[in-house]
């Protein structure tokens, strides 16, 4: 009696088990493939209740009618055995008509006293499914755009390359960036910098011919690539150069973003090739890189091809860059004073000049080596070394006995006053030095001016605090308006020789 019980208790758990799982697709089929069993999961993923399944044919529910003939090969396998086959990705049939994707695994219970039947246990990989293409999507495209991401072009390019075709034809592939995205980003959030980024993925979407031509290769750089369309370079660069005008006018279209009215600018790399060809992706890509780089260091052209003696160059320029990143520790820099004196010839301070003595770049010129600093910060290391020599000058000349308004005027880097902690740095140099504050000029460049004008100010003002002078350098080069110097808190202003040098001109004529 007990066995009994026990039995029938053991028997209801697991029906309860098969009835409640959500989880899993439970099917109980006789021989002839008519149903049994079918649990509240069944109908979840094939769409029929239990009543409409209870009697009916596996055959005609579930499987699709080119399956039929092995299916029921397989099932009449599994009732002369009686056991299951081995487990298997499935794609079966849904009340709709529908495709169900399952991982199905099968057995066959036969009891004594009872006619055997054969349980199917389905999981549904739908959502499985989504998940792997959701991934793929990811793999492969920019999650804010929707654009091709780098891997997607870099598998592009490597299509092209392979042409089959027995002719020789030309392509380009163009590098587009947005010149200083980041002040975007830094004065009205991350949030409208997005809003930027989709725009011009709309903008440039108009002159890709394929979905898969036009990538976002990161942050606010794109890339778009020109086909093969002719079997000339020269044909191809003046279309591609063409196009880059084109997409450079149309990012120029003013944008709304905050209430305020924006213009972007940009400039853009081009490298051609021919295809098929030997050449990888990532070799265009970097070609095309060297020629943005070209482009975003250049006044005037703001379209750069590549060519072999740019990526020379750009080698020396990385040689010089790695080199001035231990410039300070190796002992390289001097510091010249030059002069500053007054309509009566004395001398009333001196402008600090940094020389860089480099066994191998003796002919680099502050000019040359001072932008290669600031693009790989390393200007920050030899400003504070300037700033400090300089102040250790100032004491030295104070024990000279000059004239205790003798001072020296240091240049400082906008990369190096954009610190936050470069107030704090000043003030500890002037306290391990010892030097007056009184005596020492900072020059900023009007440059400066072009982010950010608050936190410029409150720099400013704090620096005043300590005692140091403010000169504005180069004021007229196009940066800063004159309404800007009624905020500025500065003690001196220097004009750019542009900004006068048609003075006396000028005065003629109207005299």
């Amino acid at each position: 009696m007990t066995n009994d019980r026990d039995k029938q208790i053991s028997e209801a758990r697991f029906h309860k088990l098969f009835d409640d799982t959500q989880a899993m697709s439970i099917q109980g089929y006789r021989v002839d493939g008519s149903v049994v069993y079918w649990n509240a999961a069944s109908e979840k993923i094939y769409g029929y209740s239990a009543s409409e399944a209870i009697g009916r044919s596996l055959f005609d529910l579930i499987i699709p009618q080119d399956m039929r003939d092995e299916v029921k090969q397989a099932v009449a396998w599994m009732f002369d055995n009686e056991e299951g086959i081995p487990p298997a990705r499935l794609n079966l049939k849904h009340k709709d008509g529908s495709t169900v994707p399952v991982y199905s695994s099968h057995t066959v219970v036969s009891l004594p006293n009872d006619e055997p039947i054969m349980f199917c246990m389905d999981a549904d990989m739908r959502s499985l499914d989504i998940a792997e293409a959701e991934v793929q999507r990811l793999s492969y495209y920019d999650s804010l755009t929707g654009l091709p991401n780098r891997r997607l072009l870099l598998e592009r390019i490597t299509s092209v390359m392979r042409s089959t075709s027995s002719e020789k034809s030309a392509a380009a592939l163009l590098i587009v960036d947005i010149d200083k995205f980041h002040s975007i980003n830094d004065s009205l959030g991350y949030s409208v910098g997005d809003r930027v980024l989709t725009n011009c993925a709309e903008a440039l979407q108009k002159f890709s011919s394929s979905p898969d031509d036009l990538a976002r290769l990161g942050k606010d750089e794109f890339a778009l690539l020109l086909p093969c369309s002719s079997s000339s370079l020269d044909a191809v660069a003046a279309e591609a150069e063409l196009m880059a005008t084109q997409i450079l006018q149309k990012l120029k279209a003013p944008l709304i973003l905050e209430g305020r009215s924006h213009q972007l600018t940009a400039c853009s790399g081009i490298t051609l090739f021919q295809c098929p060809g030997t050449l990888s992706g990532d070799e265009l890509l970097r070609q095309a890189d060297i020629a943005l780089k070209m482009a975003k260091r250049s006044n005037t052209n703001a379209i750069s091809f590549f060519d072999s003696q740019m990526e020379s160059l750009v080698k020396k320029r990385l040689e010089i860059s790695q080199a001035l990143n231990h410039a300070v520790e190796n002992e390289e820099l001097t510091l010249a004073l030059q002069p500053q004196v007054d309509q009566n010839q004395r001398i009333i301070g001196f402008e600090a000049l940094l020389r860089w003595q480099h066994p191998k770049f003796k002919s680099l010129s502050p000019n040359d080596f001072i932008p290669i600093a600031e693009a790989n910060d390393s200007i920050i290391a030899l400003g504070d070394w300037v700033l400090e020599k300089s102040c250790k000058k100032l004491v030295k000349l104070a024990a000279q006995h000059y004239s205790k308004n003798v001072k020296i005027s240091v240049n400082v880097s906008a990369v190096q006053f954009r610190r936050g902690d470069f107030v704090a740095w000043v003030k500890n140099i002037l306290q391990s030095t010892g030097a007056n504050p009184g005596n020492l000029c900072l020059e900023l460049t009007e440059s400066l001016i072009a982010d950010d004008i608050n936190f410029i100010i409150e720099q400013m003002a704090s620096l005043r605090e300590l005692g140091v002078s403010i000169s504005l350098d180069d004021f007229g080069t196009g940066y800063a308006s004159l309404a800007y110097l009624t905020r500025l808190p500065l003690d001196e202003l220097k004009i750019d020789r542009a900004f006068v040098r048609d003075l006396d001109a000028v005065a003629k004529v109207h005299y």
